[in-house]
């Protein structure tokens, strides 16, 4: 199927999910009723609705090939399947582990098609623990689930392109939970569970540690934990592979697209040229910003327990990574889209969900037009002349405005959280 047909389905199937998001806003009694007495039949109506069924009409019915980042996710794990090791044997720009975990579906049935229904598995089973999570405070939770399916941004990039962004969520609800249950003494298990993380998903994950040492009661302990399992972890892929196991870093050199950085270029080119091959100071800046401000957010919050701010510092971190990193992509906002959702917006509010429905179609739309009309990177405003550049760049400066909006809202979420409750 030709790619501009593929987009144009995108976009009615969008506007049918943004429509069946309206119907459940206006039902808020009706679900706060099931979640009562029918919580698990509603979930799983939803799940094969607007996930499984999909999925089926898609790659079975239609016969499509999984697009994005899943063939190249077959690649490795067919490799890892036939015994290869990790970055001597195949490619891999993620943790240690990733690739193996991915060949469970293969083993079951080899075929990249396996693969995108194992994300949906996953993505469901983290859609599931976070309602879990958040039902114990909110009535609204089991709506913002279904919300949550009928989401744009998700149903795309995790049903269609099998995205695996969401696991960063997954693993940081771990986390919360963990310190939800654990007043205190809780630095352990935080530790192991970050740790099991870095080797799991992206070495992304690390930037949520400064602010987490920030808030916990003792930060040298779970260092040390932390240290228990990765420095013989790195140890041993040293001895097998040298300096190999460096190569998730070196894929973030290459930039990408919206972020602050693509957004103002043309009025840093008018000072600086910038050699996209010799990029990797722009994202060291990036780093630090991604990483200082979740950080001061912790500082300023730090009399409170790390299970009332986590869910907020995480936000903050992946944000902050999508505004700053040049390497950033709309795609990453999968990452945490489930927990802005639970955490930071409040359905009565039209505006709230006027900014999360424009966030959502921008990060389907905007990343298909810049492909589409050659990924141009804009280091002059001559190149607004041509208008199917000025309307991508449009794309591009109000997706990071949305970026923006999040960020501000997380942080009186966290750190004046009495300010908003009165407001």
């Amino acid at each position: 199927m030709p790619i501009l047909t593929v987009f144009y389905i995108k976009l009615i199937i969008n506007l049918g999910l943004t429509l069946g998001i309206f119907w459940v806003i206006i039902r808020s009694d009706l679900f706060s009723k099931w979640q009562q007495d029918k919580e698990k039949s509603i979930f799983a109506i939803a799940f094969v609705l607007l996930r499984l069924i999909p999925w089926i009409a898609i790659f079975l019915i239609a016969n499509e090939e999984p697009r994005g980042d899943i063939p190249f996710f077959f690649y490795k794990a067919e490799a890892a399947k036939a015994g290869g090791f990790v970055y001597r044997d195949f490619w891999s720009y993620h943790a240690p582990l990733y690739a193996y975990i991915i060949t469970i579906p293969i083993w079951i049935w080899h075929n990249a098609r396996a693969i995108v229904l194992f994300m949906v598995v996953m993505e469901s089973a983290i859609l599931w623990l976070t309602y879990q999570t958040y039902k114990v405070k909110s009535s609204r939770a089991l709506q913002l689930a279904v919300i949550y399916l009928m989401l744009p941004a998700g149903f795309m990039y995790i049903l269609v392109d099998g995205q695996e962004e969401v696991w960063f969520w997954g693993a940081a609800l771990l986390i919360w939970r963990y310190t939800i249950k654990h007043k205190d003494n809780y630095e352990i298990g935080i530790g192991l569970l970050f740790a099991l993380t870095l080797l799991t998903i992206k070495v992304t994950f690390i930037f949520l540690l400064p602010a987490i040492l920030v808030v916990v009661k003792k930060p040298v302990k779970m260092l040390l934990v932390m240290a228990a399992v990765g420095i013989p972890a790195v140890g041993f892929l040293y001895w097998q592979i040298g300096d190999l196991f460096l190569m998730p870093i070196r894929h973030t050199e290459q930039l990408m697209t919206p972020n602050l950085f693509s957004t103002s270029r043309p009025f840093v080119e008018l000072f600086i040229h910038i050699n996209e091959k010799k990029s990797t100071m722009i994202n060291w800046i990036g780093l630090l910003f991604t990483v200082f401000i979740p950080t001061y957010m912790a500082f300023k919050a730090r009399h409170r327990h790390i299970s009332e701010i986590l869910p907020g510092i995480f936000i903050a971190v992946f944000v902050c990574m999508m505004i700053f990193q040049a390497s950033a992509m709309g795609a990453y906002l999968i990452a945490y889209l489930m927990a802005v959702l639970f955490d930071i917006i409040d359905i009565r509010k039209t505006w709230h969900m006027a900014v999360l429905l424009v966030l959502n179609w921008l990060t389907v739309v905007q990343p298909f037009v810049w492909v589409y009309i050659g990924q141009p990177s804009y280091t002059t405003f001559s190149m607004f002349g041509n208008l199917s550049n000025l309307f991508e760049y449009i794309l591009q400066i109000l997706n990071v405005l949305c970026y923006v909006w999040v960020l501000r809202q997380t942080y009186q979420n966290v750190v004046n959280p009495n300010k908003l409750a009165t407001a």
